[in-house]
């Protein structure tokens, strides 16, 4: 496909693109045409050599970047929502100034006026005006876009908002004219004189506050968010009004919300047995609310449930439609937004969607044409717990005056292991914080035993009677590490452990309190919130703790809602990509400790103070490396200078067009380097090119440095994120050697099973990694080899890998290997792997500063700017 880039000389007339577009309040739609030819999407092969020769080639290559990164849906549309939302993303400015679709239009007000009665169905009319000029008099209007001569601006945001809410159907007219009344204050529309004197409010959600009669008598009542509200749920009418002088303010509420006061109201007082039967299992009571509540046994912090869907997909007059599997309702769902939603959050089985929780099993990824064999599903998952997030301002706050002052303790008597001084530091450090009522982060780098540390602490609180019950939530993967270590280190907690996981895993409030020791996945732990979350806990652990970084996922959420006495989190990278990862796990460790998110942002991330951020960390956190507290208790670890090899003449050919590519910017340039460092990987990494005859050196150097450490009969770990290499190195090496050569990467199904096996195997070995699958939870101590044959774009990432076989365990010097490609007739400034390898070199001290955030994408846009300033290809 690359060399459809190349630019040849042709003697015919050059041929012009043009881009024609189509839109309602939903959606964009593209038309394509050729020298006034349309063009079907997708294009042919043939059609795409024809564009890219063609004027305006732009228009196509950034349209299909916006279709590369999944905006772009059926070929054709893109959301309007979407566009709004990549207006503020600097990431797509280019392609959208390609497209003429960047510009916002400003300085618009408008005059809405309402026409008929609230009463019936009223329509309403908006009148905006550009710098007092009427929008429709001077610009050819087709919302939410406006076109003056041959520019195209869009409305601001909240007047698009605001045309979506009229446009809607609804259950009433009041409910209409509450919601667009809304959106038009929001947006700073004028309103006219009746809706100025009229102000509506859609009542759509209740609180419900259970009260003590007396000892054996529990009533519940269905509270609003004032006195207003409150009365008017209680009416249950569908509407009511309150007058004040010349101004009236009126209350609608929804059928499905009346409903639902009805049913409490009938049964709103408990008595005896009834009241832990209620507590336990509320749906028994009330199966049909739209709204479910929360009650006593849930943390102070969980302020309600929200309702779950489960969309499933049917036909209806030719167009698929969406239906909630539980209630039957059709479901309003953008699936753009929500296959894009998932994509971000991968793992997640819930995403927060159109105000709801939906819940993404392997069916519906299936529908939205997404692959992820690694995620963990629940049919029966139905609610989960409404928190105080703390993102805007601090409505959940622990933090107390107390200063954290370590102290020493006695090691529990039936531990059963030798502590090297820092993690005997360590666990003096976390009986500090319990003692003290603190909570904590312990961040030590890879391999320093933060396992063994924490198993001793619980050993201690066991010794001293206090450990019970406490939760332990990790990954899957990483269950039988943990019970494993348990059984050596501390085997009196052994017979305590239950494992929450699988089809059988207990389902009632009752069982669960019986358990000591509860081990669960975070997946898990998110199905089963409302279970768990009932649970009063002395401590709760989180391993790899970063599986929370993202605050607004269903996965973090869940965790922040649990209780305990003690909460610790355990992680050697809390920042990977940016410091709101640091924050998201600091809320749930010690809430309000750096404060709202909002004010975090302005603080810390706004104005880069880390030094700031380490002082107001430093009582809750604990960081290690190994260069600090194991020179001496570990073998050397020798980065070995790279192997430089030459580019084979295929590979020249075909970066050559890629250059031509970067250089005459007619594609996507991140792209374009992610398939330059396919090209240098092994020429059939390229899609189009398997069968190619083309062995480049670079793969023939590891083969002869694979010989090399099989005559010391010693083990390899290769790390590479690409995927097609893995297969080839899997392929050349079980032929040349004899040998079984496993791979882990995201699809890897066993990955402890198939560690345990390589490090079983006597002699010479050789593994295949992906730097992101295997970064926590491996020990491959048995390997004292390790090659990145691709880089990866983050230092600390690529230490992670290493760090599989170079930690506490190796007795070898581990050695570190690159072989890196050079292209001079293309690249004399460096290929794209020269280029990483000096970044990443120079950015090395990053990987150890965990709490600076590592910029990727200045990375990337560091690579971009030397391949740019190559000399031009001849």
């Amino acid at each position: 496909m690359f060399n459809l880039f190349r630019r040849k000389r042709s003697a015919t007339p050059q041929k012009t693109l043009t881009l024609n577009f189509s839109n309602d309040l939903h959606s964009i739609q593209f038309q394509f045409q050729l020298d006034g030819q349309p063009l079907s999407l997708p294009i042919s092969a043939e059609q795409f050599r024809d564009i890219t020769k063609a004027n305006n080639a732009q228009l196509y290559f950034a349209y299909e970047f916006l279709l590369d990164e999944g905006f772009i849906y059926d070929y054709d549309r893109l959301s309007i929502a979407d566009l709004y939302a990549m207006q503020q993303d600097e990431d797509y400015v280019v392609a959208l100034q390609d497209l003429c679709l960047h510009k916002q239009a400003e300085h618009v007000t408008g005059v809405l006026k309402i026409q008929g009665t609230p009463a019936k169905d009223p329509s309403f009319d908006l009148q905006l005006y550009e710098n007092g000029k009427n929008v429709k008099q001077i610009a050819r209007v087709h919302e939410p876009f406006f076109t003056k001569g041959d520019e195209r601006y869009v409305l601001p945001k909240p007047i698009y908002e605001l045309l979506v809410a009229m446009n809607k159907t609804y259950d009433s007219g009041y409910e209409k004219t509450a919601i667009v009344q809304q959106r038009a204050i929001e947006a700073g529309v004028e309103l006219d004189s009746f809706l100025q004197k009229e102000t509506y409010h859609i009542v759509d959600e209740y609180t419900i506050e259970p009260t003590m009669l007396d000892d054996t008598t529990l009533q519940l009542s269905v509270v609003g968010k004032d006195e207003a509200e409150t009365a008017h749920l209680r009416s249950l009418q569908n509407k009511s009004s309150f007058k004040q002088d010349w101004l009236r303010e009126r209350y609608v509420t929804p059928e499905a919300i009346r409903e639902d006061v009805a049913q409490i109201q009938r049964k709103s007082v408990f008595r005896g047995a009834e009241i832990p039967m209620l507590l336990e299992n509320p749906e028994a009571f009330f199966p049909e609310l739209s709204q479910p509540f929360n009650l006593a046994d849930f943390s102070d912090r969980v302020i309600g449930f929200v309702k779950l869907s489960r969309p499933t997909p049917v036909m209806k007059d030719g167009k698929r439609t969406w239906f909630d599997k539980e209630s039957g309702h059709e479901l309003s769902l953008n699936e753009h937004t929500l296959r894009d939603d998932i994509l971000k959050n991968p793992d997640e089985p819930f995403i927060y969607h159109e105000g709801s929780w939906v819940f993404v099993d392997k069916k519906l990824k299936e529908k939205l044409g997404i692959i992820d064999p690694d995620a963990e599903t629940d049919a029966k998952a139905r609610y989960a717990l409404e928190i105080k997030g703390n993102e805007q301002e601090l409505t959940y706050d622990v933090t107390t005056d107390v200063q954290t002052t370590v102290h020493e303790y006695s090691l529990p008597t039936n531990i059963k292991a030798t502590l090297f001084p820092h993690q005997i530091e360590g666990y003096n450090w976390l009986m500090s914080l319990y003692e003290q009522r603190l909570n904590g982060l312990l961040a030590d780098d890879m391999g320093l035993g933060k396992t063994l540390q924490v198993i001793t602490f619980m050993q201690k609180l066991y010794e001293d009677g206090k450990l019970f019950p406490s939760l332990v939530v990790l990954p899957i993967a990483l269950i039988d590490n943990w019970v494993n270590e348990i059984r050596i280190f501390a085997p009196e907690l052994s017979n305590s452990i239950y494992i929450h996981q699988g089809s059988r895993r207990l389902k009632q409030v009752a069982q669960l309190k019986e358990k000591q020791l509860i081990f669960t996945s975070y997946d898990t732990l998110k199905i089963d919130q409302l279970l768990i979350g009932q649970l009063q806990f002395e401590c709760i652990v989180l391993d790899e703790a970063q599986n929370i970084k993202s605050n607004n996922t269903g996965r973090s959420r869940a965790i922040r809602a649990m209780q305990s006495n003690f909460r610790l989190a355990m992680t050697g990278t809390p920042v990977e990509n940016t410091l709101e990862e640091l924050w998201t796990i600091m809320d749930f460790v010690e809430p309000g400790a750096l404060g709202a998110l909002a004010h975090f942002k302005e603080q810390y991330i706004k104005h880069e103070d880390y030094d700031g951020l380490k002082q107001r960390l430093q009582k809750y956190y604990l960081r290690r490396t190994k260069d600090e507290v194991l020179k001496e208790h570990l073998p050397q670890k020798h980065l070995l200078d790279p192997t430089f090899v030459q580019a084979s003449s295929m590979q020249v050919e075909l970066s050559k067009s890629m250059l031509q590519s970067v250089q005459a910017k007619t594609s996507n340039s991140l792209t374009i380097i992610n398939h330059l460092r396919a090209l240098y990987a092994h020429t059939n990494a390229l899609s189009g090119f398997e069968a190619v005859q083309d062995t480049p050196e670079k793969f023939e150097a590891v083969m002869t440095l694979l010989q090399h450490i099989h005559t010391k009969n010693e083990k390899v770990l290769i790390f590479t994120d690409l995927k097609k290499v893995q297969q080839l190195l899997k392929h050349r090496i079980s032929q040349q050697f004899g040998i079984s050569v496993p791979i882990i990467n995201g699809e890897t199904p066993n990955r402890p099973e198939a560690v345990r096996q390589f490090n079983e195997q006597a002699g010479f070995g050789v593994m295949i990694l992906s730097p992101r699958a295997a970064g926590v939870g491996l020990t491959i101590t048995s390997a004292n080899h390790v090659v990145h044959y691709t880089r990866w774009w983050n230092p600390a990432v690529e230490n992670q890998a290493t760090d599989r076989a170079y930690r506490i365990g190796q007795t070898k010097d581990v050695y570190v290997y690159q072989i890196i490609t050079q292209d001079a007739a293309n690249f004399p400034n460096g290929t794209v792997e020269e280029v990483m390898h000096q970044l990443l070199q120079d950015k090395s001290y990053l990987a150890e500063n965990v709490i600076v955030p590592f910029d990727t994408k200045n990375l990337q846009q560091q690579v971009l700017h030397h391949l740019n300033a190559s000399s031009p290809v001849r």
